[in-house]
């Protein structure tokens, strides 16, 4: 998912429409209740919405947990507004071509399962791009901290990919130990290759 490219006036959107929001009818002022708004409440990016939503208690609304109240519900009106909140918060950390396709779904789950759908799945292009990435990947101008960090950034997407394949189950055997000190080896290795002369270490 792409991020906002105006996230202060996104953030200052946000703070505008809570105050309008909370100050309409049947508002829930208990913080702990999941139908509660505050207007600090402002997610980014995919695993940034998934944080800040726990954290702010919403997360319901794209799991499932919090699933749409019966039409004679009390709370009805409270899950509509904070169900659009989400939506906006949603909408504002995509690109406005994905933006498109799904702004007329009627809740954030259903967004939320949409973008799973499309985006969501562990497949070979995705890897073959990130490795792609990775191996053409040099220090060049950055410094060692900026070149770091944009390896650390593709490893990371790539443990995120390969979640469907990593093994759970307890190891006896050391085999598990084996094959992470192998990656890791495998990682410190790539990422040496790809400092400059300057910084790369000496053959004796």
């Amino acid at each position: 998912m792409a991020p906002s490219s105006s996230s202060e006036q996104v953030n200052v959107g946000l703070e505008s429409a809570t105050t309008i929001i909370n100050n309409a009818s049947n508002v829930i002022t208990d913080a702990s209740h999941p139908f509660y708004i505050h207007t600090s409440d402002s997610p980014g990016m995919r695993r940034a919405i998934v944080i800040t939503l726990s954290a702010k208690n919403k997360l319901g609304f794209i799991d499932g947990s919090h699933p749409e109240p019966d039409m004679n519900s009390k709370h009805l009106k409270a899950w509509n507004r904070c169900n659009d909140m989400v939506i906006f918060w949603l909408l504002n950390s995509l690109s406005k071509e994905i933006t498109e396709s799904v702004i007329y779904s009627k809740s954030a789950r259903d967004i939320w399962n949409e973008l799973e759908d499309r985006f969501g799945q562990c497949n070979g292009a995705q890897l073959y791009q990130l490795q792609k990435e990775l191996s053409d990947l040099v220090q060049g101008n950055s410094d060692i901290v900026g070149y770091y960090t944009k390896v650390k950034k593709i490893w990371d997407e790539l443990d995120t990919l390969n979640t469907c394949v990593n093994c759970s189950c307890k190891c006896s055997c050391g085999g598990k130990e084996n094959i992470v000190k192998f990656l890791q080896d495998g990682r410190l290795i790539q990422f040496l290759m790809g400092l400059n002369d300057a910084y790369a270490p000496s053959q004796k």
